[in-house]
């Protein structure tokens, strides 16, 4: 949850500051104010939504260590530390960031929040004037008039009534135009992305906006230009107002008083506009999240494209089921000619076809992750049908080579289905595509080495606990497919106090690389005995 907090700030972040460099070089100066208000808009909806939803795409899987999004932002904080310590027992750089992000939207949330409570008890404590599709307020508090959704506050004590007129004419353009909701939202962003000096960039750049589009409204009534600047002028000196009002003298200075002045920008330099489609087409490749595959490993449809696109001359397709003992398919199965790289996968309701030869009978070997392997005899019939049920496997913990002072080596990896090659022959020279059994066992964190000494520790501080333990125990378990250790039951004992001591043994195990069948997490069951 944290890395995907992380990774959507940081998109987010790198396409808002890539829009902003090209408002600001391309934009900035030109005077249709309601095509750059769709500009800011846009470019801010486009970056959270980017980030939020990232396109997805298949890639084979990268080897460790392989540069990714992911690896970048989540750090050494993703997996284990190459001193083999656990990076979650040490001090956690991620975890601190978060914190302090949390922290700081926490008080920009608060901060709004404050503020607007502020103009909401004006609205409900002074008397209301409507005059056309909005409210005046006259208050006291500020100086300065401003709109906040579709009220206008003005202080009569420093507005002469010759001046309403173009007050009002002025905020009634941000309540008619509905600027409140572009306010509403960036005041929301700046509080989610406060640490982005780009979105408070963004937030000026779309108030300013909108005080020029209020002075165009005001001034295409036929209002003289020279008036009305001196109007805002002798409004200068006020107070500033919270984020989610439109006031009138805001961003008031020579570049404002100059967009007044100048020519309407023609319509062929808005073509400018057309960039966006290269910047958006960059981020969509730049963040977009690979879903990472070995080589036909996550796919039960990869089944289609393991089979002979045509039936080779002097051998015949078979067919097939596997299920489990309950009747359940079981896609995902590995099914091989024995001695051969000849093989296939069962589909999603454990079917399978596959190629033989005609005349000779062959050994079909199938394969599950947790379950007991078969090997068929197969001699080719007409339209005969194979239907092979798979019994679960309870795998045996050795606790005596548990216990040894020195590391096991590691298991041999998975059968590879695929014969030796002839001398001087490489894989691609049979024209034949390879078949690898891709089957991976649950696997105790620090592997079996460190299960033994977790196992002896604990057996050490029962036995302090309780001297009077003695016995002997067996317990099976499962390994879930998310590792966490489940359904623990006795399996055989000589003392019940034994064999609850080894259940709070396994059942203080913590969680487990889960095991896997081409890629897909599946269940699989263990058996420990232990003697006190």
């Amino acid at each position: 949850m944290m890395e995907a907090l992380l990774i959507f700030l940081y998109s987010a972040s790198v396409s808002m500051a890539l829009f902003f460099v090209l408002y600001w070089v391309l934009l900035r100066k030109l005077t249709d104010f309601h095509v750059n208000r769709f500009f800011l808009l846009a470019s801010l909806l486009i970056s959270v939504l980017i980030a939020a939803f990232p396109v997805r795409y298949e890639a084979v899987a990268p080897p460790a260590g392989a540069f990714t999004l992911k690896a970048l932002v989540a750090g050494p904080e993703a997996g284990i530390s190459t001193s083999g310590i656990p990076v979650a027992d040490r001090f956690s750089s991620t975890a601190v960031f978060i914190m302090i992000y949390m922290a700081g939207a926490t008080i920009f949330m608060l901060r709004l929040i404050i503020q607007t409570s502020k103009m909401l008890l004006i609205i409900f404590r002074t008397e209301t004037m409507k005059t056309d599709n909005c409210y005046v307020h006259e208050n006291t508090r500020y100086i300065l008039p401003f709109s906040f959704f579709n009220h206008v506050f003005i202080n009569p004590e420093f507005h002469k009534k010759d001046d309403l007129d173009d007050i009002l004419s002025h905020e009634k353009v941000h309540i008619r135009e509905r600027h409140w909701i572009d306010l509403l939202f960036i005041e929301l962003l700046t509080a989610l992305f406060w640490f982005n000096p780009f979105i408070w960039f963004f937030e000026h750049a779309i108030k300013q906006n909108h005080e020029y589009l209020a002075d165009e409204g005001v001034l295409a009534r036929g209002r003289s230009v020279a008036r009305y600047q001196a109007l805002l002028v002798n409004q200068l000196m006020g107070m500033k107002v919270i984020g989610l009002t439109n006031h009138l003298t805001f961003a008031l200075g020579p570049n404002r008083l100059n967009m007044m002045n100048k020519q309407k920008t023609h319509r062929k330099k808005l073509l400018r506009l057309v960039w966006m489609a290269p910047v958006i087409a960059g981020l969509m490749t730049a963040f977009a999240e690979p879903e990472y595959n070995s080589v036909n490993q996550n796919s039960y449809e990869a089944n289609t494209s393991l089979r002979p696109k045509r039936q080779k001359e002097g051998h015949k397709t078979i067919s097939g089921t596997v299920t489990t003992e309950s009747d359940k398919p079981l896609p995902g199965t590995s099914v091989v000619i024995r001695g051969t790289s000849t093989g296939t996968l069962t589909d999603e309701q454990g079917n399978f076809s596959l190629e033989i030869p005609e005349t000779n009978s062959v050994e079909i070997v199938l394969s599950y992750v947790g379950y007991k392997s078969i090997v068929a005899e197969i001699a080719p019939r007409k339209d005969q049908q194979w239907n092979f049920k798979m019994e679960r496997e309870t795998i045996g913990i050795d606790t005596k080579s548990m216990f040894l002072e020195k590391e096991m080596p590691a298991p041999p990896p998975p059968p590879v289905a695929r014969p030796p090659l002839p001398a001087g022959q490489s894989g691609s020279d049979t024209g034949k595509e390879i078949f690898v059994i891709v089957e991976e066992m649950p696997e105790y964190p620090g592997g079996h080495y460190a299960l033994g000494q977790y196992v002896r520790k604990k057996q050490q501080e029962l036995k302090i606990n309780s001297p009077d333990l003695k016995g002997k125990a067996m317990v099976s378990f499962t390994i879930d497919e998310k590792g966490k250790v489940t359904n623990i039951q006795t399996v055989e004992k000589t003392d019940e106090q034994a064999a609850e001591a080894l259940k709070t043994i396994v059942a203080g195990m913590g969680d487990w690389s889960p095991g896997t069948q081409r890629g897909k997490a599946v269940p699989v069951d263990f058996e420990i005995q232990l003697e006190f």
